[in-house]
């Protein structure tokens, strides 16, 4: 896995993802149950990328990052 962060956290509309990685790469978020409530294409751009969240309910997310050579990255997100 890879390391990374992710701030504002708890966060409100958006979340800034940083990891130590570069280009596309694809962003699941899942809530606590496993249901899948978000599936972006992102793009790394000196390691960070800003996600809107503001769709999603106040609640504990699991965000996964997922590179294109397959490695991950795993953060536990609160939205208020």
């Amino acid at each position: 896995a890879i390391e990374g962060t992710v701030y504002p956290n708890p966060a409100n509309d958006a979340v800034n993802i940083s990891i130590n990685a570069e280009g596309d790469a694809k962003l699941i978020v899942t809530d606590i149950s496993g249901k899948v409530v978000m599936n972006n294409e992102i793009s790394l751009l000196n390691g960070k990328s800003k996600v809107n969240i503001a769709s999603l309910e106040s609640g504990v997310y699991i965000f996964n990052v997922v590179l294109e050579n397959g490695t991950s990255s795993q953060f536990s997100v609160v939205k208020k």
